[in-house]
């Protein structure tokens, strides 16, 4: 699509967000950072980041992380999860190694552990689109900008940020919020000389767009530490039910499997059929998750 075909799809996703704007209350609830797990200095001994990071603020520091590690992540959107999900693992098993790709969840774990080694608070966030028929979420970290006093979204994945007409880089909240008020975001890559906000704009609108489109709703882990706590808090918007957009997303991802084995060479059929009719019962099961205030996005890191 050209930029005024994409520009048009953009404003279709900030008038979803416009309109689904306010969180459900839920309930007043932290997120725990383990800044002190043994294996951080196993991370470190193990792979040059202390010295990537250099010196300067949290967001300086951790933006040079971000740059050299991300090149050397290949993306596999079917990457199975069969490694366990820590940074020492999942760059043994991937950094450097075209051949053995992994997903944004697990970019997004590695990037957020080297954080925590370094002392850097972080966090994994996953967010996710409006209609249960686009299987399509994203996750990335968010890292706290002490000397600014706020977060920071980094993209291991798109080795890049969002920014408002200043250069500033927003968390995603601060994103859907200037979204859905039609303000100015642009997706920025990390690797960028471009100074010109507007160019950028203009020729990143379709992954500023992605963005925009996955940005209905917000998960993030509750525990931020080396290696899965297994639990997220999930920040719905108002009026609407976690479990009815689940089971209509695992009941049409299972029915879309044998279009998928054709079309992408990477999908295991006899692998991904079990696992989504497993979904699909799992699903019709659930409970409705509980809603955890919006606040807890915004809130000072407490270790």
């Amino acid at each position: 699509m050209n930029f005024e075909e994409t520009e048009v799809l953009y404003n279709v996703y900030r008038g979803i967000l416009r309109n689904n704007r306010s969180f459900q209350p839920g309930k007043s609830t932290a997120v725990e950072y383990r800044m002190d797990c043994p294996e951080y200095a196993d991370l470190l001994k193990k792979y040059p980041f202390e010295k990537i990071a250099g010196k300067g603020t949290d967001l300086q520091r951790a933006i040079r992380v971000l740059k050299y590690l991300s090149p050397k992540l290949t993306h596999s959107p079917w990457y199975d999860g069969h490694v366990d999900c820590n940074a020492l693992a999942l760059l043994d098993y991937s950094l450097d190694k075209p051949e053995q790709g992994i997903n944004c969840l697990n970019k997004a774990k590695i990037l957020e552990e080297v954080c925590l080694a370094l002392g850097i608070y972080a966090r994994r966030v996953r967010f996710l689109p409006y209609s249960p028929f686009d299987f399509d979420c994203h996750v990335v970290t968010e890292i706290y900008d002490r000397p600014q006093e706020k977060w920071c979204m980094l993209d291991p994945t798109t080795n890049g940020y969002l920014v408002d007409e200043q250069g500033t880089i927003l968390s995603l909240l601060e994103a859907r919020e200037r979204m859905a008020d039609t303000r100015f975001v642009t997706y920025c890559k990390a690797t960028s000389r471009e100074k010109d906000l507007q160019k950028l704009y203009r020729k990143n609108i379709a992954t500023t767009a992605y963005y925009a489109k996955n940005l209905f709703r917000i998960q993030v882990d509750a525990v931020s530490q080396f290696g899965e706590s297994g639990n997220w808090l999930n920040f719905p918007p108002e009026h609407f039910s976690i479990r009815e957009w689940s089971v209509a997303s695992a009941e049409y991802r299972l029915e879309m499997v044998p279009a998928y084995a054709k079309e992408y060479a990477d999908f295991d059929e006899a692998v991904q059929l079990p696992r989504m009719r497993e979904a699909v019962e799992r699903t019709r099961n659930m409970e409705e998750p509980e809603a955890i205030s919006a606040a807890a996005l915004t809130e000072k890191p407490i270790s």
